[in-house]
């Protein structure tokens, strides 16, 4: 028995929206903005717990220093070596001056899925991934925005003066020379 084509195609788009279910389809939507540091339940840890508490604390004295505007605060929390696509130390001071100016209420929001500590490494370092925002209120508009958000990047953090610090990501820092342009820049974290 044959099925007229009208009704073959109707089962076959059936079949294929029943295949593509659960398949993202266009850009990722930002990570919401939930406000804060969080660990995932099922994150890979490699380090002693005591490294771990001091590794969120750096991203919890981001997350205080951006609430309260404190861009000195918040640059002590970088490297003096810090790299990302071009982005300095310096002209990531900028960017964050900048961004103070034409915004409030500014949140962010990091959910660590593993953190990676080499203790070997002089000065330590840690590999941190991390899926996380970065929102704020316009001043133009006076509504939410989303001015950053990122997924499965991998933070390279280095231990210096008694702080963990920001560095860049570790493709940069561990490989300078590769040319990665398949990601776009997030600067700020």
């Amino acid at each position: 028995m044959r099925w007229p084509s009208a009704q073959a195609a109707f089962w076959t788009l059936v079949g294929i929206a029943f295949a593509l279910q659960g398949c993202p389809v266009g850009p990722r939507p930002s990570v919401p903005d939930l406000g804060g540091t969080y660990l995932s339940q099922s994150a890979t840890i490699q380090a002693d717990q005591k490294t771990v508490d001091e590794i969120l604390s750096t991203f919890h004295h981001a997350e205080e220093a951006v609430a309260h505007e404190d861009l000195d605060a918040l640059m002590r929390l970088y490297a003096d070596s810090y790299k990302n696509r071009g982005w300095t130390k310096d002209t990531l001071r900028a960017e964050w001056k900048q961004l103070f100016q034409d915004y409030r209420d500014v949140s962010i929001t990091h959910v660590l899925t593993r953190i990676a500590v080499d203790v070997d490494h002089t000065p330590a370092s840690a590999q941190v991934t991390c899926t996380g925002s970065l929102w704020a209120m316009s001043n133009e508009t006076n509504e939410r925005a989303n001015i950053d958000s990122w997924f499965g990047e991998v933070h390279y953090l280095t231990y210096t003066d008694g702080v963990w610090r920001m560095r860049g990501h570790v493709w940069e820092v561990l490989n300078p020379k590769e040319l990665r342009t398949a990601h776009p820049s997030h600067p700020f974290f």
